[in-house]
């Protein structure tokens, strides 16, 4: 039986049950209107095991079929959790891709970088997933991290020539090259309409406007010295936050460009993606620490919860259909439910 799930906005997401309590693994995707009976505990609740073995699930988003998308960065596939809790993998267009962050855009489309291969990957949703490759015009970049701008293109952070590219609809690619050696990976459409990127490499929050125009860049330094800032998104605040993965802290830039906190991680060990869930706290992956960080912004208290697998290495997150947190376990093959309400 399908299941009703009420979707929240754009979020980027699995879905998993509610029952998982008890059995752990294959239960149906479940709705978030039911209030669970107090006190509840946040948790995590659910674990699928993805069919591939080895497979490496790096990046996740919420499709506009309401269905869970994600990367697989070793077996070079894209994985489809549905509804009802079955999972469905496609190989790239091109082998060994190094499939890697993976976003909703416009028209109902997907999209995903392909780091080892310079190209960003596109995906017609339906029946019969239709899977499309564009190349990059420079054999030097590695795309990691992909987002969707106001503009409705979609924009990629690249490593590998330290540059923000711009891809549009149909896939033609411009460029804009930020501080040399700044390494870009995180990237978010901020409350400004302009492009928030982290940059590891000099210790900086960048900001592009969609017009695309380097001229308008702008790199703000973080306080704290070699913070090595990572995940990143826009809150609910009009501000945005990202997590420091290096100084275990969580920073809060406004988009005037002044980092006006700097909030200790006390029990991380290296803080990495990071949503804003729908009770206005942020939760991130703490990728060697193996559990779900929930900052709550009320008290500025910091509380963490394990993630049952071994080695699991949560990275990339989002919230699903039904508002709770879902990520990937990149070392053990899973996808990972946290329920917080």
């Amino acid at each position: 039986m399908r299941l009703p799930i009420t979707v929240r906005g754009r979020a980027s997401a699995i879905v998993f049950a509610a029952l998982l309590a008890a059995c752990g693994k294959g239960t149906p995707l479940t709705s978030g209107t039911a209030s669970p009976p107090p006190p509840f505990v946040p948790r995590v609740t659910s674990e699928y095991a993805i069919p591939t073995a080895n497979s490496q699930p790096v990046g996740i988003t919420l499709g506009s079929d309401s269905n869970l998308w994600f990367t697989e960065f070793h077996s070079s596939k894209i994985g489809q959790l549905n509804q009802q809790a079955k999972f469905t993998e496609n190989v790239t267009p091109t082998a060994k891709a190094g499939p890697n962050g993976i976003a909703s855009g416009p028209n109902g489309l997907v999209w995903y970088t392909e780091t080892s291969v310079w190209k960003i990957g596109q995906i017609t949703l339906g029946a019969l997933p239709v899977f499309t490759d564009f190349l990059l015009p420079n054999p030097a970049a590695r795309p990691v991290g992909i987002a969707l701008g106001s503009d409705g293109n979609m924009w990629v952070t690249d490593p590998g020539t330290s540059s923000i590219w711009r891809i549009d609809q149909r896939g033609n690619a411009t460029s804009c090259k930020l501080t040399a050696n700044s390494q870009p990976l995180g990237i978010t459409n901020g409350p400004d309409g302009a492009l928030w990127f982290t940059e590891p490499g000099t210790n900086s929050i960048g900001r592009l406007p969609v017009s695309g125009k380097c001229l308008f860049l702008a790199e703000f330094k973080i306080p704290t010295a070699n913070a090595s800032p990572a995940g990143i998104v826009t809150g609910t605040d009009n501000a945005i936050w990202f997590t420091e993965q290096k100084s275990l802290k969580l920073g809060r830039i406004a988009v005037t460009g002044q980092v006006t906190n700097e909030y200790p991680l006390a029990g991380a060990k290296s803080p990495d993606a990071i949503v804003e869930g729908i009770d206005g706290n942020f939760y991130f992956t703490d990728t060697l620490g193996d559990q779900i960080g929930q900052f709550k912004v009320k008290n500025l208290k910091v509380k963490f919860f394990a993630v049952p697998t071994a080695n699991a290495q949560p990275t990339a997150m989002t919230l699903g259909p039904d508002s709770e947190v879902y990520f990937t376990e990149t070392g053990s093959d899973h996808l990972g439910q946290f329920k917080y309400f």
